[in-house]
């Protein structure tokens, strides 16, 4: 993690120097999510960055979506970040802990609206990848796993998936396909991804960039991916989150 204190604040304009450049991009990436998430909305929450998602989502944009998390944990209220799926803070304020046999249960009867994931890798059919890499000199590079998330990808309404602004994450094929994107019958897919600076529809077989941060370009979006992609006739341009609005979400801001 990037601690350096001069490069934060030149481009945050923050005087903490604890709130760097990567929670920044975290934070915009969640934003950028949340935005997607209706109110009254199930959302099933997976490990990493889509726990963040699901904080923002219910504390400041949709306080009366129902977050399940893979753990086992039902109706939490999450009042402040979770560091994981199981983490005490959103253990004390669930009010069921029930099993995984529980809430993957809920999948399967269609009871997810959103499925939030991350993976290290996301192509332009929507597939994910979380078990391995190739490298440049054909190595395969073995990763921990998927956990839940095939099963979410599968059985979710629709999944949104949150990635970090890495270029090597979005391929127009994924080096080995942990959740396949295959919407059927009401189920949509994996219909988008969020990232720091954007959001892309992934639902009509192209990637689309349809929202952009009013501070970024959209020429330099697209340009700076791996994906065939193009720019929405539509595209919205909305405001990044800043001071008032992440210290609402728990991320205490010092603005100068």
């Amino acid at each position: 993690m990037n601690t350096n204190t001069e490069s934060s604040d030149k481009t945050n304009g923050l005087e903490n120097p604890l709130i760097t450049d990567e929670i920044i991009s975290q934070a915009r990436a969640a934003f950028m999510a949340a935005r997607e998430i209706k109110d009254h909305q199930t959302l099933f929450v997976g490990i990493g960055l889509p726990c963040l998602v699901a904080h923002l989502s219910q504390s400041v944009l949709s306080p009366n979506c129902h977050l399940v998390f893979e753990s086992g944990l039902m109706e939490v209220a999450c009042e402040t970040q979770p560091l994981s799926t199981a983490s005490a803070n959103i253990a004390k304020t669930a009010k069921m802990h029930g099993s995984m046999l529980d809430v993957f249960s809920m999948l399967q009867r269609g009871e997810i609206d959103v499925g939030l994931l991350s993976a290290a890798q996301i192509d332009i059919h929507g597939h994910l990848n979380s078990s391995r890499l190739i490298t440049k000199s054909g190595k395969t590079l073995s990763l921990p796993g998927s956990g839940g998330a095939h099963d979410i990808t599968v059985l979710a309404n629709k999944v949104i998936a949150v990635m970090p602004s890495d270029p090597r994450r979005f391929v127009n094929n994924v080096d080995f396909i942990t959740s396949p994107n295959s919407p059927y019958g009401n189920r949509e897919g994996v219909v988008g991804v969020a990232m720091p600076d954007a959001y892309f529809s992934l639902d009509t077989g192209r990637p689309i960039l349809q929202k952009i941060y009013s501070d970024r370009n959209a020429d330099a979006i697209n340009e700076s991916l791996n994906w065939d992609s193009q720019i929405s006739d539509s595209l919205e341009i909305v405001n990044p989150p800043e001071g008032d609005l992440l210290e609402r979400a728990g991320i205490f801001l010092k603005t100068s």
